[in-house]
């Protein structure tokens, strides 16, 4: 065999020898790509799955407690007109009559919190620049004549105004931490009081409301901003108020932090970024 053909057949060797490594080399490369995208979705997929059941275990909590909380009224009233149908005494009805506004007080708050959780669930982020003393504003004139709120004084140390924020969430966690602030005021106290500080640090901006109201017990400082959780409270409360603030404040990348001493008072501390990746003017 001439020395043209042996080189001709070693170059077609290589070339063999190349193309089989490219098409093993491509093979490789596609089954990895096939691997990782197999084990992306997998991870996707669990943790999908993951957030469902999350989801429908609150769903589930959310039905039985809306349920219950909806009915309980409707039960409390029926009681009443059935006792007063029995009653002469005017006094004694007036009393009853009282008891029944309450009852409808609690469920007109509820069902207002339930509209609330439900716009909060729906509503997608919409970062704009707001203004935070009018957001504060408008919370204190929407709860002034709330039971119990012309003896609590509100004072304000508001030291910046304009950021970066969801207004529908902002107005949320102003409002509720508010309301939340009057329903449980002392009112044995000479001079209630709830003060509301706005800042600015290398941390984010902070809004601080503070009371001097009866305090939250140490063993229900972790659980009030479960959903549905309430203290014995006489009632006051739906159990739906401080979810509402967690969720929006969670959904805005921020945190918040609770301090309270019974008969002493609560202050809620929350931080929020100052600037966020997408922005709409």
């Amino acid at each position: 065999m001439s020395s043209s053909s042996r080189s001709i057949q070693n170059l077609l060797l290589i070339i063999n020898i190349l193309f089989s490594l490219i098409i093993v080399g491509s093979v490789s490369i596609y089954y990895l790509l096939i691997v990782n995208k197999l084990k992306r979705s997998k991870t996707e997929t669990e943790e999908t799955n993951k957030n469902l059941t999350i989801v429908n275990k609150e769903l589930d909590k959310f039905v039985y407690s809306a349920s219950h909380d909806l009915r309980s009224p409707i039960s409390s009233l029926k009681g009443l007109i059935e006792i007063m149908n029995t009653e002469n005494n005017v006094t004694q009805l007036r009393a009853y009559l009282a008891l029944m506004n309450q009852n409808l007080d609690k469920q007109d708050q509820f069902i207002k919190d339930i509209i609330e959780y439900s716009r909060n669930k729906k509503a997608k982020i919409a970062i704009t620049k707001v203004s935070l003393i009018q957001t504060i504003d408008d919370a204190i004139s929407q709860n002034q004549y709330r039971q119990g709120a012309k003896k609590i004084s509100i004072n304000k140390t508001l030291n910046i105004d304009s950021i970066h924020s969801d207004a529908l969430k902002l107005k949320i966690i102003i409002n509720n931490l508010l309301i939340n602030a009057i329903k449980y005021s002392d009112m044995e106290k000479e001079n209630c009081y709830i003060t509301i500080n706005t800042y600015e640090d290398e941390e984010g901006n902070k809004i601080v409301i503070s009371d001097n109201g009866i305090g939250i017990k140490p063993e229900y400082q972790n659980k009030i901003f479960d959903m549905f959780f309430v203290t014995n409270n006489n009632n006051k409360g739906t159990g739906l108020g401080l979810y509402l603030v967690k969720d929006a404040i969670k959904t805005l990348n921020g945190t918040i932090e609770i301090t309270s001493k019974i008969n002493i008072g609560t202050k809620f501390m929350i931080k929020l970024p100052k600037k966020y990746d997408q922005l709409i003017s």
